[in-house]
């Protein structure tokens, strides 16, 4: 269900997709789905999203640490990857987001450098990305929302300026 919503948000042709990319405020409002009943049903589906980098929450190992210095949020997801959070605009609050893990590759340092010159500069990062979006339940105490994830497969994917 979550490809038929991605789907038919890119059929109906909305002026703000680049190139096939869908706007996160499409599809997530918060960091979770904005649609409830498209809960995982088809988890594992590629997707092409346009976002914004989330500079407080930028996780990785002690060489990431070395490169983001004080914009270091903590330990990736796990030895071989790091993470950044993808928010839907650009102003919205730290935290309004959802992870996005990327492997260790060789084009790491160079995203992780663009990122905290943006940070520091205070200007938003804009990412095109290409993965796998994941879904999951995330019960609170009024209603079960379905958190989000991206897996992209190499830094790559992750593209700065709007794909040609």
């Amino acid at each position: 269900m979550l490809f038929f919503l991605v789907s038919a948000v890119w059929i109906t042709g909305c002026d703000d997709h680049v190139d096939g990319y869908i706007p996160v405020k499409e599809i997530a409002r918060n960091g979770f789905l904005i649609e409830q009943q498209a809960t995982g049903l088809l988890p594992g589906k590629e997707v092409r999203l346009r976002g914004y980098v989330d500079h407080g929450n930028l996780y990785g190992d002690s060489d990431v640490r070395e490169i983001l210095g004080e914009w270091w949020a903590g330990e990736g997801p796990d030895a071989g990857s790091w993470q950044f959070n993808l928010k839907a605009d650009a102003d919205d609050a730290v935290g309004n987001s959802f992870p996005v893990h990327v492997p260790d590759d060789a084009g790491a340092d160079e995203l992780l450098r663009k990122f905290v010159t943006d940070a520091r500069k205070q200007k938003p990062t804009k990412v095109f990305l290409k993965g796998t979006l994941q879904s999951y339940e995330a019960p609170t105490q009024v209603s079960t929302l379905t958190g989000l994830y991206l897996e992209v497969s190499s830094s790559q994917d992750i593209q700065l300026p709007p794909p040609r």
